[in-house]
């Protein structure tokens, strides 16, 4: 009875603990057992444009919109403005991935941009967080060397989609 017992919980701790597929190989062991994986971008952007830097979505299997995920910006840039509104878009899984079907239709998520100063050369930052149902984390922080726009560019620079 005893061991019965033990492989009911088990198999209902199995069903409803997700964490072990969220974990990415390149984990470090420090990053697994504290569930924060940080991570680091170096990014050009130009005083005055806003530019869009990730489109944040979690998807099923099924291509359904994966409950319970949340983002956030956790320091502001001291010298622009980041914003995470909500977005409606087509998502991107690369080939081999089994959600690439779901590349066929628009989900919503969450748009991040981020917009220097305009007149302002040098460095920024912004860092935000992706928090997992498991509680899980991702830790992202951008790094800007923000410049004037070149004289040789007319015009605003065309912003990639989503």
């Amino acid at each position: 009875m005893k061991r019965l017992l033990l492989t009911i919980a088990f198999a209902a701790l199995a069903l409803t603990w997700r964490p072990l597929p969220l974990l990415a190989a390149d984990w470090s062991d420090e990053e697994t057992a504290s569930g924060v994986k940080k991570e680091e971008y170096l990014r050009y952007a130009f005083a005055g444009h806003k530019m869009e830097l990730a489109f944040l979505y979690s998807l099923d299997i099924d291509c359904s919109l994966y409950e319970g995920y949340a983002y956030e910006i956790i320091k502001q840039p001291e010298h622009g403005t980041a914003e995470l509104k909500p977005h409606t878009a087509f998502p991107y899984f690369p080939k081999g991935n089994p959600r690439v079907r779901c590349n066929e239709q628009k989900v919503d998520g969450q748009l991040l941009t981020y917009k220097p100063n305009a007149g302002y050369k040098g460095p920024d930052s912004l860092t935000y967080v992706m928090i997992a149902p498991s509680g899980l984390a991702w830790e992202r922080t951008y790094k800007f060397n923000v410049r004037s726009m070149p004289a040789a560019t007319s015009g605003r620079p065309k912003e990639r989609g989503a």
